[in-house]
């Protein structure tokens, strides 16, 4: 089925199609993973000797918005309806993946290649094993409809482990390795507009963040605006809280929980060598992390701003993200010139130590032929 142009069509980044056909004899569809993919089915592929994961989408119909619903303070913590939905998964991924590309970063996640369109049949007649037809056929069932949209993405490999079916939880385990990195990933895909908003560990395959279905990109035309001017549908602060909501959930869901099931681990799977027993990276600050610390805990001055989740859950913007991702196109701008100026710093200090080296060598010369 032939591609119809970048997607999605409207304001904002977009993903071009991918520019072979999948279906063709020269792609060999090899596995589809039995992995807990909400928002689609993911099979291993390879093709001129690369292997690449085709992210297929699942689609179980259109949500039923209400574009009358706009932000409320009676429901601080949540978005409206519209910001959260009219983009679908496989529209979302576009919009993230598609800025990555326009600004230069696409290591910053997973590489994608573009999109593609196929129905379900002509993935089951291409998956050679019955067992990979038949998980897929349980998956694609929920699809609402016959044409399929995917994401043709790099294949990313697991941390080495010698028990095959390990290898998920010693990935996990040797994160602790790449979080330093991935926090700093965080913070730079903010300064670009993309909030991902569903951060867990099991989104991540060797430190690599490889799902962007849950993500949001400014400009959203149901956000608030880049200009001055206000939105009737979200506060202009909106995608700030989310990147707070991000580095919130990377500290709780990444971070904590792997000093939670550490020891768990190395018993089951060994301890790497050179691996801490504890992980002390700080992604946010969380001060209350149970209900007895907060009881202790003296409760800083307020208000705060809340942060937005899907969750429901009522947290407080206690801690700004480093990047504003609203302000996109002023973040470059202002990365550029703070490089800029220690470029230059850099240059004159630089100069100045090589004046002040061969001044040296002056004096020593005169000294010698005294």
């Amino acid at each position: 089925m032939a591609p119809i142009g970048p997607l999605p069509a409207c304001e904002g980044p977009s993903l071009a199609a991918f520019p072979h056909d999948i279906i063709s004899d020269d792609f060999e569809f090899t596995e589809v993973l039995d992995c807990d993919a909400r928002h689609g089915a993911i099979i291993k592929t390879k093709w001129e000797g690369r292997l690449y994961a085709i992210k297929m989408f699942i689609s179980e119909g259109t949500p039923l918005i209400n574009y009358d619903n706009t932000y409320s303070p009676e429901t601080p913590d949540l978005c409206c309806q519209a910001f959260d939905w009219h983009f679908t998964p496989f529209e979302k991924e576009c919009r993230a993946f598609g800025r990555l590309q326009e600004v230069g970063c696409e290591h910053l996640a997973v590489k994608v290649h573009g999109y593609v369109r196929v129905t379900s049949e002509e993935i089951k007649q291409k998956l050679g094993s019955e067992r990979h037809r038949m998980r897929f056929h349980s998956m694609a069932s929920r699809n609402s409809r016959n044409q399929m949209m995917g994401i043709v993405k790099d294949w990313v490999e697991m941390e080495a482990y010698e028990i095959e079916n390990l290898r998920p939880l010693y990935d996990r385990l040797y994160q602790i390795f790449h979080i330093p990195q991935m926090i700093e990933n965080i913070h730079e895909m903010h300064k670009h507009g993309i909030v991902v908003r569903d951060l867990r560990s099991d989104q991540y395959v060797n430190g690599v963040l490889v799902d962007l279905s849950c993500s949001a990109t400014a400009p959203h035309p149901y956000g608030p605006r880049i200009s001055s001017e206000p939105s009737e549908y979200q506060p202009r602060w909106t995608f700030s809280s989310l990147a707070a909501w991000d580095l919130f959930s990377f500290q709780w869901q990444v971070i904590t929980l792997w000093n939670r099931d550490y020891e768990r681990l190395v018993k089951l799977l060994g301890r790497p060598q050179g691996m801490p027993d504890f992980c002390p990276f700080i992604a946010y600050r969380i001060p209350y992390p149970s209900t007895d610390t907060r009881k202790k805990s003296p409760r800083p001055y307020g208000p705060f701003l809340p942060i937005l989740n899907h969750f429901r859950q009522r947290i407080s913007v206690l801690e700004p993200a480093r990047w504003d991702p609203l302000e996109y196109i002023q973040n470059a701008k202002s990365y550029c010139a703070t490089k800029e100026k220690k470029r230059k710093r850099s240059e004159k200090i630089g100069q100045s130590s090589v004046e002040k080296w061969v001044s040296k060598l002056e004096i020593s010369d005169q000294g010698i032929h005294n």
